[in-house]
């Protein structure tokens, strides 16, 4: 029993650290929140802090994780449920995927596109979900390969990655509401333009 209290008060302060941290980095962005800053609105330590994630890095991508974890759960729901049509399946996927800004704002995820070009959690994090997401790009594509809608000789996995690659386009180019809507409609846009070299030969 007190190995279970101690493992919900552990948890409990994890969370409480990692919800002070987005409300911080959101307020403030991701450069100018301290670990310091982090601690004192969870009500811990700094030290705590360092024991839990490492650095603010480490404390930036168990937020991206755990938010990136959910979109890909969304991903793969949408998967039995997507539109026959590939192209309006890959655009409802990329959809989902631009729910990010739905949990932190347009600086911090520029602050993460950043920080992932550089070795460390950060980056491992940003790998993970490019896999995942090209990884549910390239299923659309294959479903459109047996429907009789994609081009048969299309190498999916290439062809995911070019999608995957407009993808992070948008993202460096949505710093705000206008800039988002503008970014968003281009990559639909680009989508749409490249199926028409993709799509199966109508006999």
């Amino acid at each position: 029993m007190t190995g279970s209290l101690r493992d919900r008060q552990k948890e409990k302060r994890r969370v409480d650290m990692l919800v002070a941290a987005r409300t911080l980095f959101v307020a403030r962005g991701y450069s100018r929140t301290t670990m310091d800053a982090i601690a004192e609105s969870a009500g811990v330590g700094v030290a705590t802090v360092y024991t839990y994630f490492g650095s603010k890095e480490g404390v930036f991508a168990e937020l991206a994780r755990m938010d990136m974890s959910e979109l890909k759960a969304a991903g793969e729901a949408a998967l039995a449920r997507l539109p026959v049509d590939p192209v309006a399946a890959v655009q409802t996927l990329l959809g989902i995927y631009k729910g990010v800004h739905g949990y932190i704002s347009y600086e911090v995820v520029r602050d993460f596109s950043i920080s992932a070009r550089t070795e460390g959690p950060i980056r491992e994090v940003a790998v993970w979900m490019r896999e995942w997401q090209c990884d549910q790009i390239v299923r659309v594509l294959e479903a459109g390969k047996t429907a009789g809608r994609v081009s048969a000789g299309l190498p999916s996995a290439d062809a995911a990655q070019i999608i995957c690659d407009l993808s992070e386009r948008y993202y460096d180019r949505a710093s705000s509401d206008v800039q988002e809507k503008k970014a968003y409609a281009n990559l639909m846009r680009w989508v749409s333009l490249l199926f028409e070299d993709w799509r199966a030969a109508r006999v």
